[in-house]
């Protein structure tokens, strides 16, 4: 970790100084002392807070992922994610039999292969002196309670990271977090430690699932994360988890050309989520019900769904129970009703709601604005705004580049095509945008 953490002080050093910065200058824009700042870049102490990470890469302009050096950290299976389809990644078949976590050999080799391991490495990595003793000990006895929540604490971590993270950086991540806790024979631990490292092991994948989907475009790998996600959350009896994986498959479903059935998967998610799950998450799953109720064309499920969602925003929340990816608010209320109005055809009863939204999204959240941006864009053109559509289409591919969002490039890409016969210079820019776009992204893909 030593050497994580110098190369990681090393570049915070830069960025400051490249701002003509001081390290009180610095400590007094992220509400630390200078004589922190001064020992995180020495290496002296690690940088541990995702959080943290944000605001200095924020202030700094830098990426999140160069500042916690996911590069070095990750070298191996950076490479490996940047192709959804390597062989390289290969979890279980969707028609697979149930796989046992207690079989970890069996797992390891066949369901969690990640070549030469790197998932695993930069996974053990991650962790604290302490914990890494524990989880490298040789096979067998129980793992400490705080090592499995430590491990909790890092997924909790690469979860929020969702919102602003690459998908070939997250990915390999997520996967080898599953390929740890396999390693650690879970159903050999005392229940309590059983279930919560189960419980990672469901975050985990599905993390890895919604990435692969609407990210990655790799719909079949995406189903063998969500089937292995949803086996243990049923076995684990988790409202919270299941209501998670019910969900994400909505998405896949509805827009892998069933929207039917991706409809039947978020009212599953929202029954689910009636027994026992987080009020957020009860309140995202309606959500997710009001979107698949506008890719079907019911107004009258959408506006019932979204009501239900907003009303249960309003009230107390128990937070320490959330299992979801990223967040769910107001924000994102605005959000998705913006886009479900435009998929409805209310164009101009859209747009407010989706200018609402931009102001409310933080900076940080990356992919959040990019969505919005997309369906922004489609409520201009469908109101006849040209100009103001191809100025959101651009602002959404300057996001898809950062993040890797190929279902927000499919949306640009087909916006394009119902503008380009007016072949403006708007429309010509977005053109050319999207072709860079394109190429960037088959780059990143063609890298491993």
């Amino acid at each position: 970790m030593a050497g994580i953490d110098s190369t990681i002080g090393g570049r915070i050093e830069k960025g400051r100084r490249r701002k003509g910065w001081h390290q009180r200058d610095l400590a007094e824009r992220i509400g630390r002392s200078e004589s922190w700042v001064s020992q995180v870049e020495r290496g002296v102490i690690a940088l541990d807070s995702v959080g943290l990470a944000e605001r200095i890469a924020q202030v700094l302009g830098l990426a999140v992922d160069y500042v916690l050096a996911f590069d070095v950290r990750y070298a191996g299976a950076a490479v490996i994610a940047q192709s959804s389809r390597s062989h390289l990644l290969s979890p279980p078949s969707p028609r697979a039999t149930a796989p046992d976590p207690e079989s970890s050999e069996i797992v390891r080799r066949r369901t969690f292969t990640l070549g030469s391991l790197a998932g695993l490495t930069g996974a053990v990595a991650g962790l604290s002196p302490d914990a890494q003793a524990q989880v490298s000990r040789p096979a067998g006895g129980a793992v400490d309670q705080a090592t499995v929540d430590e491990l909790r604490s890092i997924g909790a971590s690469y979860r929020r990271s969702y919102k602003s993270f690459p998908a070939s950086t997250l990915v390999p991540v997520a996967h080898g977090q599953l390929q740890l806790v396999t390693s650690l024979k879970p159903k050999t631990q005392p229940a309590r430690l059983r279930n919560s490292l189960l419980a990672h092991m469901v975050e985990m994948a599905s993390l890895a699932a919604v990435l692969l989907s609407l990210d990655l475009g790799d719909q079949e790998q995406a189903d063998a994360y969500m089937d292995l996600g949803f086996r243990i959350a049923k076995e684990i009896g988790s409202a919270e988890l299941s209501a998670l994986i019910l969900a994400g498959r909505a998405f896949g479903t509805s827009y892998g050309g069933d929207p039917e059935g991706g409809l039947d998967y978020a009212l599953a998610a929202v029954e689910a989520a009636k027994r026992g799950a987080s009020v957020r998450m009860r309140a995202w799953t309606n959500a997710v019900a009001s979107e698949m109720y506008s890719s079907t064309g019911d107004e009258y499920g959408f506006r019932s769904s979204m009501e239900a969602s907003r009303t249960l925003l309003s009230g107390s929340m128990d937070d320490e129970r959330w299992g979801g990816i990223a967040w769910f608010d107001l924000s994102k209320a605005d959000a998705y009703e913006g886009s479900d109005l435009a998929r409805l055809g209310r164009f101009d009863e859209a747009l407010p709601s989706l200018d609402q939204a931009l102001v409310r999204l933080s900076p940080e959240m990356l992919r959040h604005r990019c969505t919005a941006f997309i369906s922004r864009a489609e409520a201009h053109a469908g109101a006849g705004h040209v100009e103001q559509a191809c100025e959101d289409g651009h602002a959404a591919l300057d996001l898809v580049e950062q993040v890797q969002h190929r279902g927000t490039l499919r949306r640009v890409t087909d916006l394009h095509r119902t503008l380009r016969d007016n072949k403006t210079a708007g429309t010509r820019s977005l053109s050319e945008h999207l072709i860079d776009t394109r190429t960037l992204l088959k780059a990143i893909g063609s890298a491993a």
